[in-house]
Parts: structure tokens; sequence; C-alpha cells
């Protein structure tokens, strides 16, 4: 309810230096925190393991996470059982899959249509193993991750096993484009900036974004304990509030954004600069560092088509595909987890001076672009 009483004024949130932090650094820059009684302190990590357990242990109120940690963190998968939820998606999209340039033309020279990329893999996977070769690796950024699960759901669509065929391996984001380089992994599947960073760095070349897997698909949350929730639903709506501002600034002005993004993610790494930002957030994507940019629709979506709204078709989706890799326990009930997770009702509240959808579910969720 706006105008209730705020039950804790002072804030810790964590986040990674990606691009889709953007709504929490606007926040605090633009003053909407403020707007809404709350004093933020932000707080960078360097992987998403720190992220989870900081949350869990209380360091963080909150903080900008992979949307299946939720899920995750909830049954124990990964880490400590902690109930978390999320009441609010800090936008849709942001992935993409890039390889390493010999991979790519391997595949190019095989097949030249970039949507037929899973099955041409899928002959260069035989031929490494009819040659005694070592299978190729892949790199995601965290297990429980929309990346790992639309690797996985691309490979499959070709009748790629990710746990058989290939090596799959984890790393944090900001060290994918030093293991392309030094030849440790052959491709990586990473939120931006990094597919840009290793584009503009000559080492790899951007197969296809996440969109092309998975069109407007969920990415980062805002994600607290239920119980933190339970005690501060004021709090909580506050923050709400004040993200989904942040959000719907962007979309008129993300490009403004682009030296407050930079000041923060340059601390993370030497390699970013305002050049590796820009695609992602305009939308003018380079596939490879000797082609022109060409406009790939939605590749960040941080306020349109409900892009916040927490919806509970994105929490089912994540729910299957956990469960067809065998991560989920057999007898956890996986319509109230997702329920238990996922929380329209709580964006419905906070933000009940805006048009709300109808429904708690999406209609044509399962636009994929691979089946």
């Amino acid at each position: 309810m706006i105008g209730a009483k705020i039950e804790k004024k002072a804030l810790k949130l964590g986040y990674m230096p990606l691009s889709d932090c953007l709504p929490l650094l606007v926040a605090q820059q633009q003053g909407f925190f403020a707007k809404q009684g709350i004093n933020v302190e932000l707080q960078q990590e360097v992987s998403w393991a720190n992220i989870r357990d900081k949350v869990i242990v209380g360091h963080f109120d909150g903080a900008h996470m992979l949307a299946p940690m939720v899920l995750a963190s909830s049954v124990g998968l990964g880490g400590l059982k902690k109930p978390l939820i999320t009441a609010f998606s800090l936008g849709l999209n942001g992935n993409a899959l890039t390889v390493s340039n010999s991979l790519h033309q391997q595949l190019y020279d095989t097949n030249k249509d970039t949507f037929e990329y899973a099955h041409t893999l899928k002959q260069l996977i035989q031929q490494r193993k009819d040659h005694g070769l070592p299978a190729l690796v892949f790199a995601t950024v965290y297990p429980y991750s929309c990346h790992n699960l639309q690797l996985r759901y691309w490979l499959g669509s070709a009748g790629i096993d990710p746990d058989n065929d290939i090596e799959l391996v984890i790393l944090p984001p900001s060290q994918m484009v030093d293991h392309l380089k030094l030849q440790h992994i052959d491709g990586f599947l990473a939120g931006a900036p990094w597919n840009s960073v290793a584009i503009l760095q000559g080492i790899g070349h951007c197969l296809l974004t996440g969109a092309d897997i998975w069109q407007n698909s969920p990415e980062k949350v805002l994600a607290v304990t239920q119980e933190w929730a339970e005690e501060n639903p004021n709090t909580h709506h506050a923050l709400i509030r004040a993200l989904y501002e942040a959000c719907h600034w962007l979309e008129n002005n993300a490009a403004k954004a682009l030296p407050l993004l930079e000041q923060y993610l340059s601390l993370s790494s030497p390699l970013i600069d305002q050049e590796c930002l820009v695609p992602a957030i305009t939308g003018e994507y380079v596939f490879s560092n000797n082609e022109q940019e060409r406009k790939v629709p939605g590749t960040l979506i941080f306020n349109r088509l409900m892009a916040n709204f927490p919806w509970l078709s994105h929490a089912q989706w994540i729910a299957d595909q956990m469960k067809r890799w065998g991560w989920l326990p057999k007898n956890i009930d996986c319509d109230e987890l997702i329920i238990q997770c996922y929380r329209p009702d709580i964006y419905r509240a906070a933000l009940n001076h805006i048009p709300l959808p109808t429904s708690d579910y999406q209609e044509n969720i399962n636009n994929h672009n691979n089946s």
C-alpha cells in the first residue's frame, strides 16, 4: 500500500556486474529508492553463489538473482535449503551463445544457416567421437540458471545430450572471455555484456541470442527470502515500486544510462567499456568482429510487454525444464513450488495503481524457436 509505514528503511542489495543490473543502478541514481522512503546500498559480487548465500544468511535484504535460483534454493539445490521468493522480474532476454572462432568456422563451413547450427554441431560432435578427440566444452554461469536451461534446450532440439555428448562447466560471467581466449572452453552462454566483449576482442562469434531460443524469456529477478518478505511487506512493496519506476524510465532512456552502467561494470573488469555495453541496450548487435551491426529486436527488455510481472507460466517452464534434466527431487510438487516461489499477488498489491494482467499465466509461453 502506497504511504504505508516502511518496516526497514536501510537496505543492502547484491548484484552481479551485468547489463541487466541496470534497474538497480538507475533506481539509486534517479532517486526512485529515496522517493519510496528507502535508503539502499548496492554491493557488487563476483559469483552467483555469493549472491545466493548472502541473501540466505541475511547479509543482503535482497538481490539481483537468476530466476531459477529462487526455485533451486527453495528446495536446497546447490546449497542450503531456504525458501526464496520473487515478486518482480527485472526484465526479459539478454543472453547469447558465443563460440570460438575456430568452432564457428567449422559450423559455418558445414552449414551457413544459423538456425541449423545445433544440428551441424551434432555432426561435429559425432566426428570428434569417431576420431577420438576430446568433447567440446561449453560454459554457463550457474548450474540452476536460464543460461544452462536455454543451452540445454537448444542442444536437445538437435538430439545432443548435454550431459554426455559435451562437457558443461560453470564459470563466473567475467571469466568467460579469458577462458575462451585461452581455449579452455569452446563456447559459452552468458548475459550481456560478455558476448560483446568476446566479439570486440576478436576471439569469438555470437551464434544466436537467448531470444532466438526462447523469445522474451525471463532472466533476472528481485529475490528475497520468504521470511524477509513476511516481516517487511511494506518495504518489499516500496522496493518493487522503485524498481518498476526504474524499468519504466529505462524503456525510453536506456542509452542515457550507458555511462552509469560503464561506471559500475568497469569496476569488475578492464575489458568493459561503453562500446561493449551498447548492443544489448540498444539492440544494435554485432555477431562477429568483421560484421556490420544489425538490429536484433528485444535484446534487453526492461519494462514493455509486462516484462516486470512475475508470470507463473515463466516459473512453470523453468520447473518443467529442471524436472526434465533430473534436478528436482521426485517428491517435489512442482505446482506448489511455483506458487510458493513466484508471487504475482505481491506484485499486484505493490503496483495496484498501474494496469495489470488479468491472469497470472501468460499465453503463448511456449513460444520457443527450437523444439
